[in-house]
């Protein structure tokens, strides 16, 4: 499945968003705030934890499993 729009739409169909996402915040009497550097170093840490978990299962996996 292939997309056919233009580059321009896609632009136009993005920036629409952005704007809706504004509405959205202002309707909910919140605000937009960047992601802090704390919670983002929490996930990046926790993605890396998951990572090495599912790399060490691999390795003793692989290691067990061609000894046969």
């Amino acid at each position: 499945m292939r997309d056919e729009r233009k580059f321009k739409e896609v632009i136009h169909t993005i920036k629409g968003a952005e704007k809706d996402k504004d509405k959205f915040c202002k309707a909910a009497r919140i605000e937009r705030q960047p992601m802090s550097n704390e919670q983002l170093k929490m996930i990046l840490e926790s993605g890396l934890i998951a990572l090495g978990m599912i790399l060490i299962f691999l390795f003793f996996f692989m290691l067990f499993y061609l000894r046969r």
